[in-house]
């Protein structure tokens, strides 16, 4: 305990007031969230000044935080935000240098290693922000914009030829030919023309005026992603989304207390070690969500999806509760 006396809340108003001005907004309602609960389990506890929190308190809080029935990488990642921020009251001179380190982060494996399981506008928008600048046209940035704006399955973006992408009609023809190695999950009934955006056309006819490689598969197709010497394939692809959606990848700082310099994670191959980096499939969770906190109607995404309303409300409908409800509002009032 220091000298300097702070109640927890002001601490954690201090620390968040500090960090927006330096982080993306991602990053700051990732702090922010997790340090409330720390502030209850202050009030709780009878915590009166945050210099008088001990190592018993924390593994109290963590007890109690796993009772809440979250899961493990959702724990890892709160732990990991209070760590960050007792690391500032250090700094701060409002606990003792490396009492931070008191908080042990529950062990997650390889496989575990994501954040939560959909990306948010903000951070969509940051991503392609950074890929307009720095990659523009490239595959990945196609092919990220493309499953935002469309939210098509990882299969469905390796299944597509140069000819399927209509730019005329800004369209994309999806078609099932598991006779030439690229069947659709949902076979023939996942046959569809999807409908494009100007932004994205853009961006693909650049992609393939300028990055694409040109090359002919084993069945004499043209793939519309390619690889040097192939199609795009799913190992590259899930390499590519883990890569670009990790913070440190857009310039934000890493909201799990790592050291750049020694973060394993940083390197391309082990992206996927990122707390924070994700899959194709939640961007496609995260893109389903969006078109449908949009209000647009669940049958019209589901098309689009290809997927049934059923298994859409039950799998992909990531909104809160107060975003159905405003949806439902939005309804109500235009009838």
């Amino acid at each position: 305990m220091t000298d300097i006396r702070l109640r927890p809340q002001q601490a954690v108003d201090d620390f968040l007031k500090e960090k927006k001005a330096e982080v993306a907004k991602s990053s700051w309602r990732n702090y922010k969230y997790p340090l409330g609960y720390l502030v209850e389990f202050c009030d709780e506890q009878d915590i009166e000044y945050i210099g008088d929190i001990t190592g018993y308190d924390l593994k109290k809080f963590k007890t109690q935080r796993r009772s809440d029935d979250i899961n493990n990488v959702t724990l890892y990642n709160n732990l990991s935000v209070i760590r960050v921020f007792l690391q500032w009251c250090e700094e701060a001179q409002l606990l003792k240098q490396d009492f931070h380190k008191l908080v042990q982060l529950p062990p997650i494996d390889d496989g575990q290693i994501v954040s939560d399981d959909k990306l948010e506008l903000d951070e969509v928008e940051d991503i392609l922000d950074y890929l307009y600048k720095f990659e523009y046209a490239t595959r990945r940035h196609a092919v990220f914009q493309l499953m935002w704006h469309t939210c098509i399955r990882m299969g469905t973006v390796m299944a597509l030829d140069l000819d399927d992408y209509l730019p005329r009609k800004q369209q994309l023809r999806v078609r099932h030919r598991p006779e030439s190695d690229t069947p659709l999950k949902n076979k023939s009934d996942a046959e569809r023309k999807v409908n494009l955006g100007d932004d994205l056309c853009e961006v693909l006819d650049d992609y393939i005026d300028v990055h694409r490689v040109e090359l002919t598969d084993d069945h004499g197709r043209e793939p519309l992603f390619t690889t040097p010497t192939r199609r795009l394939y799913d190992t590259i692809l899930r390499k590519d989304m883990y890569a670009i959606t990790r913070p440190c990848f857009v310039g934000q700082e890493c909201p799990h207390d790592r050291d750049l310099d020694e973060c394993e994670a940083t390197n391309k191959k082990q992206a996927s070690k990122c707390p924070s980096s994700i899959s194709a499939h939640p961007l496609r969770r995260s893109a389903i969500t969006y078109h449908l906190n949009q209000n647009a109607p669940k049958e019209k995404v589901s098309e689009r999806a290809d997927v049934s309303v059923s298994v859409l409300e039950k799998h992909y409908d990531a909104r809160t509760e107060d975003g159905r409800a405003a949806g439902r509002r939005q309804i109500l009032d235009r009838l």
